[in-house]
């Protein structure tokens, strides 16, 4: 990833905001708590199978509103539920890890405009990075994030996060995103077996895997020494010789077992 010129929190947090809200359906946040009763069963069902403390959030992407954060995290992180929002999300983050997580927040944004509508509910993102409590203390929080409601035009209405305090067994390292497709069990998208009927070139297959990953035309020319250009034109072959006519149906023709 490249280095960019230091930005203030405030437009760190402004460029995260703007990650959320794009491509999404405006609506007004659900202040019935009772309507996260199912989640929190939900969250104690994860508690069994944790490594660690955790904590959740449920996210109203186009506003950046955080319409239910769990209890748990006071006590991680020494946040009250009420001071948890998008601002401290990213004022928390350890300053050496804040650019990836961004730049993972922009993958996964390209990855969900890219799958087909309504197989959004589908995926599962995941990534571990350091934050600094209130008391300036460091923690690996690993981040388990779905979306789980989309609206009728099949955009993200709500965003369900776990944030898992793995400190015990990890702490440092360039954060990296994993993929995991949920509808038939938990499989990570690039370890899964694929549709071996398509046709591709080792060279198109390494170009589809960047897709996956969220990486734009301009990110893979970069990461492997080709124009965008030679890129985009990879890409239109890779399309008409599979009878896909976006990458929506590709990605649906790449994950059929």
């Amino acid at each position: 990833m490249k280095k960019s010129k230091q930005k203030t929190f405030e437009e760190y947090t402004s460029i995260v905001k703007k990650l959320w809200s794009e491509n999404t359906d405006s609506r007004v946040s659900d202040d019935n708590k009772d309507h996260f009763k199912s989640t929190e069963e939900f969250l104690q069902l994860f508690g069994n199978l944790s490594v660690g403390e955790y904590f959740m959030y449920v996210i109203n992407p186009n506003s950046a509103i955080f319409e239910y954060v769990s209890p748990q995290c006071e006590t991680i992180l020494g946040y009250h539920p009420d001071e948890y929002t998008a601002e401290l999300c990213v004022q928390i983050v350890h300053p050496d890890d804040l650019e990836y997580v961004i730049d993972i927040q922009q993958k996964i944004a390209n990855f969900s405009m890219e799958i087909v509508p309504e197989e959004r509910v589908n995926y599962k993102f995941n990534y571990d990075f350091r934050v600094i409590d209130k008391k300036g203390e460091i923690h690996q929080i690993h981040l388990q994030h779905f979306f789980y409601e989309l609206s009728k035009n099949l955009l993200p209405n709500r965003v369900f996060c776990l944030a898992t305090d793995i400190t015990p067994i990890k702490v440092g390292g360039i954060p990296t995103m994993h993929i995991y497709g949920i509808k038939d069990g938990l499989n990570n998208l690039l370890n899964s077996k694929t549709n071996s009927s398509l046709q591709l070139t080792k060279k198109e297959t390494e170009i589809i895997e960047f897709l996956i990953k969220g990486y734009t035309s301009q990110d893979i020319a970069d990461a492997i020494g080709l124009s965008k250009h030679t890129v985009d034109t990879h890409r239109r072959n890779i399309l008409k010789k599979n009878d896909c006519s976006n990458t929506s149906e590709l990605f649906s023709l790449y994950f059929k077992k």
